[in-house]
């Protein structure tokens, strides 16, 4: 269960004159990598045409917010299995590429169940549990030992591993249908356990897709999805992933009314509880408040205000934060319903594990 810091601040509301220098943050734009297979690349459901796939989505996403520094899919190869993934890697513009990035999706693995354990001629798969399992450890392994990999290259990136979706959907065989169903199920639990006991950010898509599948994967004879169904998986990302930010922040530096400084650690997933003793104007928390990392980075928290607006909640990025030092900055910009300003600005040094 989170803790929350509760911060009583009992001085009256008025207006106030100290405040805090502001400073430019720029946050160092996004360079994004996505490794892995035809879904990465984004091959669309007839012939081998590559058209706008889900990292074409999240490089869109990112370039919206004027945040996108480069984008490439170029490492992602139709037909690659973990085992490709791995030799992929060894090359050394991919290294270089993956050096240079803040984020790097990953999705591979599901061709190699495929390409061993099912015939599209007759839609019939191999019951071999012995083989099933030990394909399903080396894939795990494989997949392990490439994230093991990219996280030595580059320790700082944001690392999203993508789940998968069921690519059958219209198949006619009721048993093999439902035993391949299965088979990803399995699949899926597995990548979602590696990615947490890596430390990296699993992306689950099957329950926003699957439930429209066959219309997302128009061509039955194909398990490439339209644009609509990479626009799930690009939106299963974005539930995800917090987007950075630039803007003016104040200066930690400056004259504050409260500093505190917090010995402790806290968790990356750290919830953060300010409790005030006047209802405040909900429309100027946007610009009051501010959390920082390392006195240079904003950071793109979640801030809501409680029903009563004494209370403001500030939650982690989506991504959680990284490992580091922050401030948490409330301004003299925080007012209550007439206008008033805090009397007492806040300062809260904190670090993450």
């Amino acid at each position: 269960m989170r803790k929350c810091l509760l911060f009583l601040v009992a001085f009256m509301f008025f207006l106030f004159s100290l405040g805090a220098p502001i400073v430019q943050a720029e946050n160092a734009k996004i360079d994004y990598v996505a490794l892995g297979d035809s879904l990465a690349s984004g091959h669309t459901p007839y012939g081998d045409k590559v058209g706008r796939g889900f990292t074409d989505m999240i490089s869109e996403a990112i370039a919206k917010e004027n945040m996108l520094g480069s984008f490439t899919k170029e490492y992602a190869t139709s037909g690659e299995t973990s085992v490709g993934l791995l030799e992929t890697l060894k090359r050394g513009d991919v290294q270089q590429s993956l050096k240079n990035a803040e984020l790097i999706t990953i999705i591979s693995g599901a061709n190699d169940f495929i390409d061993e354990m099912y015939n599209p001629n007759d839609e019939s798969i191999n019951t071999d549990l012995t083989k099933a399992t030990a394909l399903l450890n080396k894939v795990a392994g494989n997949m392990t030992t490439a994230i093991q990999q990219v996280k030595a290259l580059n320790p700082e990136a944001d690392i999203y591993l993508f789940g998968y979706y069921f690519p059958l959907p219209h198949l006619k065989n009721t048993e093999s249908k439902k035993q391949i169903q299965l088979a990803f199920s399995i699949v899926n639990n597995r990548l979602a356990t590696l990615a947490k006991n890596e430390g990296v950010h699993f992306v689950e898509v099957a329950s926003a897709f699957d439930k429209n599948g066959a219309s997302y994967l128009e061509n039955p004879k194909d398990i490439h999805p339209n644009e609509a169904g990479y626009k799930v998986l690009a939106d299963q990302f974005l539930l995800n992933y917090s987007i950075p930010v630039n803007g003016p922040f104040p200066n930690h530096t400056g004259e504050w009314g409260n500093k505190i400084d917090k010995p402790e650690l806290v968790a990356a997933d750290k919830m953060w509880t300010v409790t005030l003793t006047k209802g405040i104007n909900p429309a100027s928390v946007k610009e009051a408040v501010y959390v920082v990392k390392d006195d240079t980075k904003l950071v793109p928290v979640g801030i809501e205000v409680s029903i009563d607006n004494k209370q403001i909640l500030i939650s982690p990025p989506k991504q959680g934060y990284k490992p580091g030092a922050y401030q948490l900055m409330i301004t003299n910009k925080l007012t209550d319903k007439s206008g008033g300003a805090l009397q007492k600005t806040v300062l809260v040094n904190f670090k993450v594990k």
